[in-house]
């Protein structure tokens, strides 16, 4: 890297110090990422993009969780990834599991998207089918057929309906000086999600009438259909918890009720896709996964590398990464896998 490069990296940084957190840590990602070479080699040398829905709208029960890419958004992600490299074809994925690559600059791709929501039928298996691009859905099993409603989903709703009347605190959170009721939802956790249900009573909102009237999710039929057309369906646990704040024995039986949710449909399942991320999972609750004859598991620590053969590191397409083009994400791939080799923390540390 050249000395002139150097400077303009400095400047940008100087630059960014004086924005929002977030926009400072991106300004300083699209910096090294675009002056240092493609750091960036993913084991088997596979890009594993993922999300969630996509839309011109984002649907109120993930509107304040995170942003969605648009319809054309998503096209634009899709034409990008069919121009530079060639899609993984599931037959070759079965071999990956059982037989991992050494890692180099990218040239295949495996699409993936969680929680099952309708838009996976509605609109993003269309655009799939009209480019002929294979993907990976990965359902929690609860909330199929719209039988109930995601717990981080009601986190959403709720903040939706506390903005109407921003006066009214609800009894069961406590809010201090600086805090938002909207911020005190957000951070709820899995194991008190029983208080979303209290607190939805406080504001007479009813979970089931809006499962009877937007459904959100998947049903059988369209997982059946979705499945004959081609594509895959993975485990994405029953009721979508952290598995860093359950026990061992919970994470082992969240994974086996929604792989044996997708088999008594008729449908193979041999991935599994772990809610939010996979972090200080054991290696004892990978060594159960293959007990039930699973192929490949995936995270989302993006760049990072597992001591797990078959575990691999997805990164996201919405969230934070929304509004960047897909050459800028992958920019900042190259930058944080270029610093994580540095200070090595590459490797994943798994017990």
């Amino acid at each position: 890297m050249g000395v002139q490069n150097f400077r303009s990296v400095l400047d940008r940084v100087s630059a960014a110090e004086h924005d929002a957190p977030m926009t400072w840590k991106r300004n300083v990602l699209n910096a090294f990422g675009n002056v240092i070479p493609n750091f960036y080699h993913p084991p088997a040398r596979v890009l594993f993009p993922c999300g969630h829905t996509v839309g011109h709208i984002a649907p109120l029960h993930v509107r304040h969780l995170y942003k969605i890419p648009s319809p054309a958004k998503f096209k634009s992600d899709i034409d990008f990834l069919v121009q530079q490299y060639q899609p993984l074809q599931f037959s070759e994925l079965e071999r990956l599991g059982r037989s991992p690559e050494k890692k180099g600059p990218p040239k295949y791709f495996v699409l993936s998207f969680d929680d099952g929501m309708r838009e996976v039928y509605d609109v993003i298996a269309p655009i799939l089918r009209e480019k002929g691009i294979p993907a990976i859905f990965f359902l929690n099993s609860a909330t199929i057929d719209n039988n109930e409603l995601m717990w981080r989903h009601k986190v959403s709703l709720l903040i939706e309906r506390t903005q109407r009347e921003p006066a009214r605190v609800p009894p069961q959170l406590s809010i201090y000086p600086g805090n938002t009721v909207g911020e005190k939802l957000l951070a709820v956790r899995f194991a008190d999600k029983a208080i979303l249900d209290e607190i939805a009573a406080f504001y007479e909102l009813d979970f089931n009438e809006y499962l009877r009237r937007s459904h959100p999710y998947l049903t059988t039929e369209q997982v059946l259909e979705l499945a004959s057309s081609g594509f895959e369906f993975g485990a994405h646990s029953a009721s979508h918890p952290c598995f860093s704040e359950i026990s061992v024995e919970d994470q082992k039986e969240e994974i086996l009720r929604s792989v044996s949710f997708i088999r008594a449909l008729g449908l193979p399942c041999r991935y599994f896709a772990f809610p939010f991320h996979d972090h200080e999972v054991t290696t004892g609750v990978f060594s159960y996964m293959r007990e039930l004859e699973l192929l490949l598991s995936f995270g989302t620590s993006d760049s990072r590398l597992d001591p797990v053969p078959f575990s691999f590191q997805r990164f996201a397409l919405d969230a934070e990464n929304s509004d960047l083009t897909l050459p800028e994400i992958l920019n900042q791939l190259s930058a944080k896998s270029f610093v994580r080799r540095l200070t090595r923390t590459e490797v994943i540390h798994r017990n």
